[in-house]
């Protein structure tokens, strides 16, 4: 089964890149930028552009004040507990045969230069981790579909930072992941797998989110064996869970979410673990076990 792989530059998804390609039959890897370049201008010109706009300027002055006397001391930069996917997670480790291509710009990916190279490389199937929407051109090329790993349970969060946004409203018990075939829409394609990681008393925001993508992992090699095997089963989703996107979770939100573990949101989870997961297990779609 040709396997081509979409991603972004995160940890993560280079780690889930490396992953696939010593699992399958990896063809190509596609590393999307999602980063806009840096403005390079000098500090007299940023303050002249700044100036003609109070407002901005005061909020640019208490940006620069923040990050250094109060975001580096946030739970979240301490060094135990950063995201590590280890070396698999700082740079693609492929082999001989396994194309790969890096995207120039930002959210390019759908550009008819790199629809061609992906075209040309004939993919069966197309794994999706942190890419942008890909567009109906891209999305007809494999022949049996693509497929995105979602850090969430799409029937109640879709978008981005799920894991960070369950723990934020204090119910750990919505953290997990789903492997869709991808749609128009945003997260809310038919259902391959969803798996929910195992929660215990040390976990942060960051250590979750760790297990909900190596456990995506494992979800999304066997869906692809799966499809390669013709017993793949796809359930649509009923239900839409609410879309978070990437602006939403600001600085406020994000120190706001570290709180919550502070304040014992995942104790109070394990304290009722089994009420707690009740629903959710009644809820879960083609649930996945390793």
């Amino acid at each position: 089964m040709r396997t081509l792989v979409i991603v972004s530059q995160d940890k993560s998804d280079i780690f889930f890149a490396n992953q696939l390609a010593k699992a399958l039959d990896v063809v190509g890897i596609v590393v999307e930028n999602q980063i806009p370049a840096r403005d390079c201008s000098s500090l007299y010109q940023k303050s002249v552009k700044y100036l003609s706009t109070p407002g901005v300027f005061l909020r640019k002055v208490m940006e620069v004040l923040d990050r250094k006397f109060i975001e580096r001391y946030q739970d979240y930069n301490i060094p135990e507990n950063a995201l590590d996917f280890g070396e698999e997670g700082r740079a693609l480790m492929v082999g001989e045969g396994v194309n790969v291509m890096y995207t120039q710009g930002v959210n390019a990916i759908n550009r008819p230069e790199y629809r061609s190279w992906i075209q040309s490389l004939k993919p069966d199937v197309i794994a999706v981790c942190g890419a942008s929407i890909l567009r109906t051109e891209l999305l007809s090329i494999p022949t049996h579909g693509v497929l995105n790993l979602h850090g969430g349970l799409s029937q109640f969060y879709r978008g981005l930072f799920t894991t960070d946004w369950a723990i934020h409203n204090g119910v750990p018990e919505y953290v997990g992941a789903t492997v869709h075939f991808v749609s128009e829409g945003v997260d809310d394609g038919d259902v391959v797998y969803q798996g929910r990681p195992e929660i215990t008393a040390d976990d942060n925001p960051n250590s979750l989110y760790e297990k909900v993508v190596r456990l995506g992992v494992q979800m999304m090699i066997r869906a692809i064996t799966d499809i390669e095997q013709s017993r793949c089963q796809q359930t649509s989703l009923e239900s839409k869970g609410q879309l978070y996107l990437h602006d939403m979770f600001d600085v406020s939100a994000k120190r706001a979410t570290w709180r919550q573990v502070k304040k014992g949101v995942i104790l109070d989870y394990l304290s009722d673990k089994n009420t707690r997961d009740q629903f959710v297990k009644e809820s879960l779609i083609n649930e996945f076990f390793l």
